[in-house]
């Protein structure tokens, strides 16, 4: 009966735990206005005088570094999460000063980036946390 009952228990566990992780999966798009015109243009300042040695002026990236823009960019993080990029630029780059961008300024150079791979611009700036923008999905620009 103890077994059953354990058995029981653990079942229930691992629902619940499913039901969680359906629940944290991203429920918006990129495509759906994230971050503000203004934010971007902070943010453009920001990628030309902390990011463009890297990645270049256009954000075409060179040799190991990544592309920031268009379909290269696409293909490495689509399906992912904004708060998956937010994370990555707040915590390793510049990659000459990792997590020297203050959140606000990671917020700012992510919308950067979106608006440099066609993403709209809305009315509410992005967030400077990560949580909420887990729930953003990176889809392909409409």
């Amino acid at each position: 009966m103890k077994k059953a009952v354990a058995v029981l228990s653990v079942g229930a566990f691992l629902v619940s735990m499913a039901y969680v992780t359906v629940g944290a999966q991203a429920t918006r798009s990129v495509n759906e206005g994230v971050y503000t015109a203004e934010q971007a243009k902070r943010g453009e300042a920001l990628y030309k005088e902390t990011c463009s040695a890297c990645h270049g002026d256009n954000l075409e990236g060179s040799g190991p570094m990544p592309p920031l823009a268009g379909k290269d960019f696409l293909a490495n993080w689509q399906g992912k999460t904004v708060g998956d990029l937010f994370e990555k630029t707040s915590t390793t780059m510049p990659a000459t000063a990792p997590g020297s961008l203050t959140p606000e300024q990671a917020a700012d150079v992510v919308s950067f980036l979106l608006s440099k791979d066609s993403y709209p611009a809305g009315s509410a700036a992005l967030e400077a946390k990560v949580e909420p923008l887990q729930q953003i999905k990176i889809d392909a620009p409409k």
